[in-house]
């Protein structure tokens, strides 16, 4: 029996550009209404982007697994092709998972040490103590994929350029400049508030260009991939 699965990359971004949006909005709403009008009903921080353990973190880091799980198969293919930058697709497909888990349950905030950051006298742009270290893996792992970007194909490489910008440009930008605003000012705030929104839906349109450019490579350049499925029955009872 042979099953077949048509996807469409371009219908599968279209699709969860809509969720994004819907969180986007639900997310400004919460914080508007948070800040702007003091309503603090319960129900608020499933929708509220600066919260983990909700609906959009929930989102986050399905579509974040999702990536991993593209990552995979592209690794496996390329292996039995022999090609040799398979293991730099395996190991992409490591972070992803690690992303995935960190959307859940921030896994980076182990790296916000206040008494670290009072010690090195940090403020500003590194309130956020995190983004040093991150920063620094974004170099190590930019220059670690250079032969790697340059091998692949010319709309995938931009694609993936695109995505990492963005997605780089909201979970470490974005979180510089709210950091420099809530050491200024403070986090309790509206504007802190949709900054914070602001850095999660960078990241979630970020991951949507990473989808489209991994499904659209996988149509292009890995047309037939088997999935097979075994089921083995417990033969002692």
């Amino acid at each position: 029996m042979e099953f077949i699965i048509s996807v469409s990359p371009k219908r599968v971004a279209f699709s969860l550009s809509i969720w994004v949006i819907f969180f986007a909005l639900a997310g400004c709403i919460v914080q508007v209404l948070r800040y702007g009008f003091n309503y603090q009903e319960r129900w608020i921080s499933l929708f509220n982007l600066d919260r983990e353990i909700n609906y959009p973190s929930w989102y986050s880091s399905f579509t974040l697994l999702f990536c991993a799980i593209l990552l995979g198969i592209i690794a496996s293919a390329k292996k039995k092709q022999g090609d040799r930058y398979f293991a730099h697709w395996k190991a992409l497909g490591f972070i992803f998972v690690f992303f995935s888990l960190d959307e859940i349950f921030s896994l980076h905030e182990i790296l916000i040490i206040n008494d670290l950051r009072k010690a090195l006298d940090l403020g500003g742009f590194f309130y956020f103590i995190w983004v040093i270290p991150g920063a620094i893996f974004v170099v190590v792992t930019g220059l670690a994929y250079l032969k790697f970007l340059l091998h692949l194909p010319r709309k995938t490489r931009d694609l993936f350029l695109q995505a990492g910008s963005i997605y780089v440009g909201g979970a470490l930008g974005m979180e510089m400049v709210g950091g420099y605003y809530a050491d200024a000012v403070g986090q309790r705030t509206l504007i802190y508030g949709l900054m914070a929104s602001v850095e999660e839906i960078l990241e979630m349109v970020g991951v949507i260009v990473f989808i489209y450019a991994l499904l659209s490579y996988i149509g292009s350049y890995l047309e037939n991939i088997d999935l097979r499925l075994k089921i083995v029955e417990n033969q002692h009872r």
